[in-house]
């Protein structure tokens, strides 16, 4: 018999190669886990949930990191831009429209709890982690666009989660890699970090996650917010009055388990107030301790009932969600070209068009993503421009060749491409790279485009235009090189300060 701990727990997914799920639906069946989170799916997805739920009492939370559209991590879905180009079109109705995709397409793949909106207002300019997955640094936008996202995805049929509560916008470090600390005053609190989530709260958000980062002005004592029960019960449940599931962010991230054990960290998360234990590093590990938590009275009772309760609850409730459909490539494609071409931002001067002999296309490409296939620089090469590459670990030498080169044109367009993702540490350039933008930019004219983080235009005070298109998807490359190459308009409205 399953022990009902096991219903608090959600570990990954991990699909079988061969598409054989008999292991997984013996694991089901032998320890109950409550739900999975869902990475990197293949077309498998569908049939294993209709596998696992077939043998678990209630229906399986199965959950997965959808802020870009399902197709962020399930196969065959839309991969859609990121919450700063939905913020950047100042449309509510496309807000409103990304939303409904990612639900119903993570619907008709077996998803139902769609790890998203972020709720964090990106304050920090040095924010490492967070950065565009943020709808921006102004609390009411903010606010507004949480909102309008959960509506939507609640009325598509896909349980939304607002995170990272209290707020990761305005810290510095990733909390993959080690603890944060969010360095304000519970007034600072009240005006930046939490309008956006009491706007979730007001719209019914089903879920909220708590961030690995450390509130002084909540918890003197230090502790992630995950396990401080001043910040998940005293005030989610208890002040702003939350009464759905609160999750952990993943146990496995370092904002944890850098000064906490598996067992320890499980039991204060579970304690401090959290329904639902995302990615312990060893699942059976985690229920082994919170067993014995409970046993030994270091978790109450009352606490472990409460939690029960409510996860059934939301379980019991997912028969009622309404059911995915699939809608076809073609109409999340069209989403994707609107979005992008609505978010492309204009922030300084005016940009050259690129003509043959007169500019210098660069492409910095950060994480050695973009190649001879990139839309952009197909379209280059249609119009008879040859890209020249930039890389980390380029020498002096090949520096002073790329500004000479941009001199003897006369002109620039630096297209940067630099992910923000987990354990990078940062979302700015390396030194390197940074030397041959600011090199450029300093010795000609230049039009500098960002399919990145906006806030790369401190590393290119000097440069002429400045345009943001908030990612390096194919939909954001195209938008990009139609408005150089054609139409010319820059529609969207910058979503953060630069200064």
């Amino acid at each position: 018999m399953p022990s009902p701990l096991a219903s608090l727990i959600c570990p990954v997914l991990r699909l079988p190669e061969d598409g054989d799920a008999t292991a997984l639906v013996e694991a089901q069946k032998r320890f109950g886990w409550g739900g999975y989170i869902v990475f990197r799916a293949t077309d498998a997805l569908p049939d294993v949930v209709r596998s696992l739920n077939a043998v678990s009492e209630r229906p399986l939370l199965v959950a997965s990191d959808i802020e870009y559209g399902a197709g962020q991590q399930l196969a065959g879905a839309t991969v859609l831009p990121c919450a700063m180009a939905l913020a950047a079109t100042d449309d509510p109705t496309a807000i409103r429209d990304a939303a409904r995709l990612t639900a119903v397409e993570a619907r008709a793949r077996g998803v139902n709890w769609a790890f998203a909106p972020v709720a964090d207002v990106n304050s920090n300019p040095r924010n490492p982690i967070i950065n565009m997955r943020s709808f921006g640094s102004e609390p009411d936008a903010v606010a507004a666009c949480v909102a309008n996202w959960i509506e939507a995805a609640r009325e598509a049929g896909v349980m939304a989660c607002a995170k990272h509560f209290p707020g990761h916008g305005d810290t510095e470090v990733d909390s993959h890699t080690t603890l944060p600390t969010l360095a304000v005053d519970r007034a600072h609190l009240d005006a930046i970090e939490l309008p956006p989530f009491r706007a979730a709260l007001a719209a019914g958000v089903d879920s909220v996650m708590i961030g690995h980062l450390a509130v002084p002005a909540l918890d003197p004592e230090g502790l992630p917010a995950t396990l401080s029960r001043p910040v998940v019960t005293g005030l989610l449940r208890d002040e702003m009055g939350f009464d759905g599931l609160v999750v952990t962010d993943a146990l496995i991230m370092g904002g944890v388990t850098e000064t906490w054990s598996e067992e320890d960290a499980v039991a204060a998360a579970l304690e401090a107030g959290c329904d639902v234990l995302l990615m312990p590093p060893d699942p059976e590990k985690a229920l082994a301790a919170l067993e014995s938590a409970v046993a030994s009275g270091r978790v109450s009772a009352v606490r472990v009932e409460d939690a029960l309760r409510r996860v059934a609850r939301f379980r019991d409730g997912l028969a009622r969600l309404p059911e995915g459909a699939e809608l076809g490539p073609e109409v999340g494609a069209r989403l994707a070209e609107r979005i992008s071409r609505q978010a492309l931002t204009l922030v300084r001067g005016k940009p050259v068009r690129p003509a043959p002999g007169k500019c210098r296309i660069i492409i910095v490409d950060d994480d050695g993503e973009i190649g001879d296939a990139s839309p952009l620089v197909q379209a280059a090469r249609s119009q008879g421009l040859e890209p020249v590459f930039v890389r980390p670990g380029l020498s002096d030498g090949d520096r002073a060749a790329i500004v000479a080169a941009a001199l003897s044109e006369g002109a620039a367009l630096v297209a940067i491409f630099s992910l923000v993702k987990a354990w990078k540490d940062r979302s700015n350039l390396g030194p390197d790279l940074a030397a041959v933008v600011a090199a450029v930019t300093e010795a000609v004219p230049t039009t500098v485009v960002s399919f990145s983080s906006p806030y790369l235009l401190q590393q290119c005070p000097a440069t002429t235009a400045y345009v943001c298109a908030y990612g390096a998807g194919p939909a954001e490359q195209r938008a990009v090189a139609d408005t150089l190459w054609g139409e010319g308009r820059f529609p969207g409205r910058l979503p953060v300060r630069l200064d």
